[in-house]
C-alpha cells in the first residue's frame, strides 16, 4: 500500500430497493436507494450510461475485470466506475497489488452508495494522450489558447436586423437632452421610427429594449463573443477600462463569459473546465474525520481519472497531462450553515464556511503531495514551484487567522503537512479544489446548493411510493430550528400552511357555499390541496369543473380555458381575502418572516432570492480564499438592470477581492412588450439603411381568432394499412365542408408513439382552426421519409407512402384540395387497349356518403349522387346532387328536374 492507512468503509450504504423508472429509452427497473427521489435516481442513471468502458490491457484481479457481473446498484453504474478506476490505478501504480485496488473499488462504491458524495460529468470520448505514454512528441506543440479580453470580440453581423438594432442604439446615443426622454420611444420620434423598423425586420421587443439600453450607456453596440474565459487587471476593472467594461456588457447581453482578475486564475479556470469533478455533501458528512477520509478517497479517484480519461480536443488532453488538474468541491454549504443556525450573511457564517473549505483544501493538498511522493509531480510543476509554494504559505497564514476550533486546527495541521510534502516532492495536481456548478452534479446530490451559494429555502419535496410529489419542510430547516430551539410544528404550519379550507378566515366551506360551490367542488379542492402549488391552482377550472365555472360563476368558456383564470376572483372574493386564505391554507413559503422567530433567527433562514449581493460577494471571497481555482459564482441581474448596473456590480466584486466574476442576467418576462407609439403616427419610411439599398416588405395581417368546430360535426374515417401498420384517419369539418381537425389512431404501436401521433394531430387541428391553410401542411409533410413506410392497402387513391405523415397529408390533399397529383395512378384504370373504363359508375344512393346519424334521418331516401364530366377549368371531378326518379322510357333511375321539366340523364327523354 502506498499510503499509511488502509482504505476503510466510509459511510453506511443506504437502504436499496427495486424502482421502476421511466426514461427516454423506456421503463427501467433498477435497484436504487429508497429514500432518493426519482429525479436523483435518473441523474445517476444518465451518468452511468455515459461512462467510458476503456480498461487497461493486462492481467487484472477477477473482481476488477469488466466481464464480471457488477453490483446492481443504480444499474451497475457506480460499480463499473469504481472497478474501472481501480483497474487503471493498479496499472498506473497507485496501488501495489490487486488487493489494494479491490479495497479502493469497494470503498469508492460504498461512498457512492451512501450518498455522501457524487461524481461529476463523465469525460467524453475524443482526443487522448495515453497515460502510460512518456514520449513528449505525442503531445501537441501548440500552447493552450491565450486568454485576453482585447482579442475576444467580433464585429456585429452586417445583416439588416443587426443594422436596424444598431440604428436604435444610435437614435438614443445621438439624442441631446434629458436621458430618460431620449430613451423613450414616445418622446423621441427618431427612436420610435428606428424601433418600428427593427420590429418590422423581425427583432423581438426585448432585443430592441437592449439596444435602447446600450445606446443610453454610450456603448458602441453589443459585442458578440463566443463562450470564453477572460482576464483583466483588477485595478483596470475598478477603473472601468475598456476590456472589463466590454466583458460586463457582453455578459449583460447574454454571452457566457467569465472574467478573472489575474492570469493564473484564468488559466486555472481553463484547466478546471476539462478536469474530472466530484462534490461532497457537507450536510451529511458532518464529522471532520469523515470529511478528510472522503477527501482522501476522492482525490485519488480523480487523479486516476485525470490520468486515464478522454478529452474533447488534443489541446485539452495536453493541458490535462501537463497539469493533471482535478476539481473537488463542497456541496450544500448554504444548507450546512442553516442546519447549524448560522446566517449566510453573518461574519460567523462566513467564518464557518471558510473553515470547512480550508479543511477540505488542506486535506486535498496533503493527499496530492503524498501522491507526488510516490508517482511524481505534474509535468509543469518545476516551472510553477515558487508560485505554488507562495500560494500555500498564503493559505496557511489565512488558516491561522480562522476562529480557533477543532476544524480550524485540523486544517492548519494538514496545511503544514502539505507544505513539507510539496516542498520536497511537489504536487501531483496543479489544482485540487474549485467550483462544481454543474446542474447534473447538483441533482446527483439531491439538488444541494453548489459552492458558496445560499440555500434554496425551507420548502423541500418528498416523493411518495406511488410517485406523487408533496411539499415538505426541508431537512436543513428542521435541523436549524432544533439548533435555535424553535418550534418545528409552528414552522411547518407557517411555511406549508394547513392544506385545508376548514377554519380559513375568508375562503372556507361556508363562504364558498354562499357563492354557489357545492360539496362536490369543495371536496375536489380539498383533495388536491396537499400537493397544490397555490390556492388558485387548487381552484382551477380543471379541478372544480369548467361547467361549474361557466354555468354557476358565469364565466365564458374562453375565459375559463385561459391559463391565468382566477376562479376565486370570479366567485367574488377580493384580492385581500384570497391572499389571507392563501397564507392560511398554503403557508407563507418562508421562515424569514416567521413571527415566532427573533430577527437574528429570521436571518438564518433567508433563502437565495432574499440574500443580497453584498452577502453573496462576501461569502464567495471567504470561501474561494482556500480553493485552488476560483469559484466564479454567478452574480444575478434582473432583466431591467442596464449595462451600467452590470459594470458596477462587476467592479464591486473586483474591489471586494473576488477572483473571478460571472454575470447572469435574467431573461425578459414572457409578457414583455415595448411600448411604441401608434404606427400611423410614426413615419417609418426613413429607414436607417445605407443609400442605394431598397427593402421591399409586405405586411400581411392575419387574425389570431380561433374558429372552433361545431359540437356536432361531419367528416369521414379512412382505414388503411401502411407497410403492415394499421392506421385510422378521422376528419372533422366545418358546416361549409372545410377541414377543421384530424385524429390519427394506430393499432399496434407503442404507447409513446401513439401519444406522439395523437398530439401531433391535435397540433395540426389547432393550426387549422387558427387559419393555417391546409395547403401549407400538405407541402410541409408530403414526401417525408421514415418508417413505417411502403405499400398502402385500403385506400383507392394512395397506393404507397414514404411515411405515415406522407400518407396522411397525401390523403388530405386528394380529398380536400383535389390534389390529384398526390394520388398514385392505378394500373387498373387503363385496359389493354389503352382506353379507360369508360363512364364512371352510375347514380349511387347518397346514404353511402352522408351519415344517416349525422343528418338524423333528415335526408330524403331517394337522394342520389350523379357523376358529371370534369370541369374544363380545374379538371376536377364534380358531382351533382338531385332527387332522382325512374324514367318511363328506359327505366333508369336518372330522371331529374331541370328547370320546369323532368329530364332523363340516360336517354334524354322528358
Amino acid at each position: 500500500m502506498l499510503f499509511e492507512t488502509p482504505w476503510s468503509r466510509i459511510g453506511v450504504r443506504l437502504a436499496v430497493g427495486p424502482r421502476r423508472i421511466e426514461t427516454l429509452r423506456g421503463e427501467r427497473e433498477v435497484h436504487a436507494p429508497t429514500a432518493w427521489p426519482t429525479a436523483r435516481v435518473e441523474a445517476w442513471l444518465d451518468w452511468g450510461d455515459s461512462l467510458p468502458d476503456d480498461y487497461p490491457h493486462g492481467d487484472l484481479p477477477p473482481a476488477l475485470r469488466p466481464d464480471v457481473p457488477a453490483d446492481p446498484l443504480l444499474a451497475g453504474g457506480p460499480a463499473r466506475h469504481a472497478r474501472r478506476l481501480a483497474a487503471w490505478g493498479l496499472c498506473l501504480g497507485h496501488f501495489r497489488d490487486g488487493g489494494e485496488a479491490e479495497a479502493f473499488a469497494d470503498a469508492l462504491l460504498d461512498l457512492w452508495g451512501s450518498g455522501l458524495a457524487a461524481p461529476g460529468p463523465s469525460l467524453s470520448f475524443g482526443a487522448r494522450l495515453h497515460p502510460l505514454a512518456s514520449d513528449p512528441a505525442r503531445a501537441p506543440t501548440t500552447p493552450p489558447r491565450h486568454v485576453d479580453a482585447s482579442a475576444a470580440w467580433r464585429t456585429p453581423s452586417p445583416d439588416v436586423l443587426a443594422r436596424r438594432l444598431a440604428a436604435v442604439s444610435d437614435a438614443v446615443r445621438r439624442c441631446h437632452g434629458d436621458a430618460d426622454a431620449c430613451a423613450d420611444p414616445t418622446a423621441n420620434q427618431v427612436l420610435a421610427r428606428a424601433a418600428w423598423a427593427a420590429r418590422e425586420a423581425g427583432a423581438a421587443d426585448d432585443a430592441i429594449q437592449d439596444a435602447i439600453a446600450i445606446g443610453r450607456a454610450g456603448a458602441d453596440g453589443p459585442p458578440l463573443p463566443a463562450t470564453a474565459i477572460l482576464f483583466a487587471d483588477r485595478t483596470a476593472a475598478l477603473a472601468e477600462a475598456r476590456a472589463p467594461y466590454l466583458a460586463a456588457l457582453s455578459a449583460w447581453s447574454g454571452a457566457d463569459l467569465t472574467l478573472a482578475f489575474a492570469e493564473p486564475d484564468a488559466r486555472a479556470l481553463e484547466r478546471a473546465a476539462v478536469a474530472p469533478k466530484a462534490a461532497i455533501d457537507v450536510t451529511t458528512v458532518t464529522d471532520d474525520r469523515d470529511l478528510t477520509a472522503v477527501v482522501r478517497l476522492l482525490v485519488v479517484a480523480l487523479d486516476i481519472e485525470a490520468s486515464a480519461g478522454f478529452c474533447h480536443e488534443a489541446a485539452d488532453a495536453h493541458r490535462r497531462r501537463e497539469h493533471r488538474a482535478v476539481t473537488l468541491a463542497l456541496g450544500g454549504l448554504g444548507e450546512r450553515l442553516v442546519a447549524e443556525g448560522l446566517a449566510f450573511g453573518s461574519s460567523a457564517g462566513r467564518a464557518r464556511a471558510a473553515t470547512l473549505q480550508a479543511l477540505a483544501a488542506a486535506a486535498a493538498l496533503d493527499v496530492s503531495g503524498e501522491l507526488a511522493e510516490a508517482l511524481g509531480a505534474y509535468p509543469a510543476f518545476d516551472g510553477e514551484r515558487e508560485a505554488k509554494l507562495a500560494d500555500l504559505e498564503r493559505r496557511l497564514g489565512l488558516a491561522n487567522a480562522l476562529p480557533d476550533g477543532p476544524t480550524a486546527r485540523q486544517a492548519r495541521l494538514f496545511f503544514a503537512k502539505a507544505r513539507g510534502r510539496i516542498g520536497e516532492s511537489g504536487l501531483r495536481n496543479a489544482e485540487v479544489t474549485g467550483a462544481a456548478a454543474d446542474a447534473e452534479l447538483a441533482l446527483r446530490l439531491s439538488g444541494l446548493s453548489p459552492d458558496a451559494v445560499p440555500w434554496r429555502g425551507p420548502i423541500g419535496l418528498a416523493e411518495t411510493a406511488d410517485g406523487a410529489i408533496l411539499p415538505t419542510l426541508d431537512e436543513a430547516a428542521l435541523r436549524g430550528l432544533a439548533a435555535l430551539g424553535a418550534d418545528a410544528d409552528a414552522a411547518c404550519v407557517h411555511v406549508l400552511g394547513r392544506r385545508a379550507l376548514e377554519g380559513a378566515p375568508t375562503v372556507n366551506p361556508v363562504s364558498l357555499s354562499s357563492r354557489g360551490f357545492t360539496d362536490h367542488e369543495i371536496a375536489a379542492v380539498e383533495a388536491v390541496l396537499p400537493a397544490a402549488a397555490s390556492l388558485s391552482a387548487a381552484f382551477s377550472p380543471t379541478v372544480v369543473g369548467v361547467g361549474f365555472v361557466c354555468d354557476v360563476l358565469g364565466a365564458s368558456s374562453d375565459a375559463a380555458e385561459a391559463p391565468d383564470f382566477d376562479t376565486l376572483a370570479a366567485a367574488g372574493f377580493t384580492p385581500a381575502e384570497i391572499s389571507e386564505a392563501e397564507i392560511w391554507a398554503m403557508g407563507a413559503g418562508a421562515l424569514s418572516d416567521a413571527p415566532f422567530l427573533d430577527e437574528g433567527a429570521q436571518a438564518v433562514f433567508l433563502g437565495g432570492p432574499d440574500t443580497g449581493v453584498e452577502a453573496r460577494i462576501a461569502m464567495t471571497v471567504a470561501v474561494e480564499t482556500f480553493t485552488c481555482a476560483p469559484l466564479a459564482t454567478p452574480l444575478r441581474l434582473v432583466f431591467a438592470d442596464g449595462p451600467e448596473t452590470a459594470a458596477a456590480l462587476q467592479s464591486r466584486a473586483a474591489g471586494a477581492g473576488v477572483r473571478a466574476v460571472r454575470l447572469a442576467r435574467a431573461p425578459a418576462p414572457a409578457s414583455f412588450t415595448l411600448a411604441l407609439p401608434d404606427l400611423a403616427a410614426v413615419d417609418v419610411r426613413p429607414a436607417t439603411l445605407p443609400p442605394r439599398e431598397r427593402v421591399v416588405e409586405r405586411i400581411v395581417e392575419v387574425g389570431r381568432t380561433r374558429q372552433r368546430l361545431p359540437d356536432r360535426r361531419k367528416g369521414y374515417i379512412q382505414k388503411a394499412t401502411i407497410g403492415g401498420h394499421k392506421l385510422y384517419l378521422h376528419t372533422g369539418e366545418y358546416d361549409d365542408g372545410e377541414l377543421g381537425e384530424i385524429f390519427i389512431d394506430m393499432h399496434k404501436e407503442g404507447a409513446a408513439f401513439r401519444s406522439l401521433m395523437n398530439n401531433f394531430a391535435i397540433a395540426i387541428s389547432i393550426g387549422l382552426q387558427y387559419g393555417v391553410p391546409l395547403e401549407e401542411f400538405v407541402e410541409a409533410f408530403v414526401f417525408t421519409r421514415f418508417e413505417p413506410a411502403g405499400p398502402v392497402t385500403g385506400n383507392d387513391s394512395i397506393r404507397s407512402a414514404t411515411s405515415i405523415l406522407d400518407y396522411v397529408f397525401r390523403e388530405l390533399g386528394v380529398s380536400y384540395l383535389d390534389r390529384r397529383d398526390l394520388a398514385n395512378l392505378d394500373p387498373g384504370e387503363l385496359n389493354a387497349d389503352g382506353l379507360g373504363r369508360g363512364e364512371a359508375e352510375g347514380p349511387q344512393p347518397v346514404a353511402r356518403f352522408i351519415s344517416k346519424g349525422f343528418s338524423r334521418g333528415a335526408a330524403p331516401d331517394n337522394l342520389v349522387f350523379l357523376p358529371v364530366p370534369h370541369r374544363a377549368t380545374g379538371g376536377a371531378a364534380t358531382v351533382a346532387v338531385a332527387v332522382a326518379d325512374i324514367c318511363p322510357a328506359c327505366g333508369d333511375l336518372a330522371r331529374v328536374r331541370k328547370g320546369q321539366a323532368l329530364i332523363c340523364e340516360s336517354c334524354g327523354c322528358s
